[in-house]
């Protein structure tokens, strides 16, 4: 068999890439609004370990599987703990013979120097094993993606890993210990101002003045109620407010996406904690589609993508903050006893540096995006 080169390498990695990516959004594209994309984005909240697109990656592959197995009793797990497979071997596990992994984008990195650092004109890239000059200060910066492989702990035998404690579902109106309190003061955390009125006349459940900085909310309304739209408004502050890095996001063409966003922020938020919203959240989110863009498949596919990515960000940031905290995990498993594993941060980096010794790549590097001034928005549920 003939060596493959540099060249013939790089392209295959790069249809590989863009499979993986048109697959996902295929899929995501097709939820739009509603319960689906509302499973997809929990399922990416408990995966903090990877980047939202890596979780919907594993998501869509899942969902694949159980899809064209006819057999319930035989469709995959849902995937609950994932790593690489020498990951799980440091871990004394062992991946089962035949087991199929899940394709994820890994990102290559490659080394830069600069003698001015402050000067981002200045920076040159180092070829493989090439030595910086006397002076010059060196870092690694991602300049692309390729594929990568992991599995799910219910594809790997070996010794127990404790098990993420999960919380059960509250039955229907209770609010979650301490849920309320930590959504007010993340809201206050933001520089906003609470304002209830229990006369029932705020004309919506919730509001968010930008300008002025004050949430309004309905204080008549039960309280598993206010708790929701307290959520909602706490999502709006959190993915649309001025800097909040909307990715460049029109208030007035895409409100019916940024409803959605914090609709979903909210379901997300609470169902970790074992408060069910599905009934509220579908009825209103069904209202806030992305109907002016149906006629363009592409499109639907890019702005749900997004609102997916955006959202799971926004959750996995507030997370720790609030009572579920921490117990949830990154869904990777825990470092080996009695040993400093490396970071996932060390492996990538490491394992990228080899690859590009290889065959270094030639993707161009992304624009950082240009966040302007954005105008006040009332946000209604």
């Amino acid at each position: 068999m003939a060596k493959q080169s540099r060249e013939e390498y790089l392209e295959e990695r790069a249809q590989r890439v863009e499979q993986l990516t048109e697959a996902m959004a295929d899929r995501v594209s097709v939820i739009a609004t509603g319960e689906e994309a509302q499973e997809l984005v929990a399922f990416a909240a408990q995966f903090r370990s990877r980047s939202p697109r890596n979780a919907m990656l594993i998501y869509q592959q899942w969902e694949a599987r159980c899809q064209a197995q006819e057999d319930p009793a035989l469709r995959p797990e849902k995937p609950s703990m994932v790593a690489g497979y020498k990951q799980f071997q440091e871990m004394g596990r062992q991946v089962r013979k035949g087991e199929k992994g899940y394709q994820i984008l890994s990102p290559v990195t490659a080394r830069f120097a600069s003698a001015t650092p402050k000067d981002a004109d200045s920076w040159r890239r180092l070829a493989p094993r090439e030595k910086p000059n006397p002076g010059e200060r060196v870092e690694s910066k991602m300049v692309g993606v390729k594929p990568a492989t992991v599995f799910d702990i219910a594809q790997t035998d070996g010794p127990e890993i404790p098990a993420l404690p999960k919380w059960e579902p509250l039955a229907p109106g209770i609010v979650p210990e301490g849920l309320r309190e930590a959504a007010e003061a993340e809201i206050e955390a933001e520089g906003y101002t609470l304002s209830g009125s229990a006369d029932g006349q705020t004309g919506a459940e919730g509001t968010t003045n930008f300008r002025s900085k004050v949430v309004t909310f309905d204080a008549s309304r039960a309280e598993n109620e206010q708790v929701a739209t307290l959520l909602h408004e706490l999502g709006h502050i959190k993915l649309h407010s001025p800097g909040a890095g909307e990715d460049g996001l029109n208030h007035s063409s895409h409100l019916g996406q940024m409803e959605f966003e914090a609709e979903m922020y909210a379901h997300v938020i609470a169902g970790l904690h074992g408060m069910d919203t599905t009934a509220s959240s579908d009825a209103y989110a069904a209202g806030w589609t992305f109907g002016q863009n149906q006629a363009d498949p592409s499109r639907t596919a890019e702005m749900t993508v997004s609102a997916a990515d955006r959202v799971m960000k926004a959750v996995n940031d507030t997370l720790d903050r609030m009572p579920v905290g921490g117990d949830l995990g990154t869904g990777a498993p825990p470092k080996p006893e009695g040993k400093d594993a490396p970071t996932s941060d060390q492996r990538r980096v490491r394992n990228a540096l080899r690859m590009e010794a290889q065959a270094p790549a030639r993707i161009r590097e992304e624009s950082p995006v240009d966040e302007g001034p954005r105008p006040a928005l009332r946000a209604h549920r």
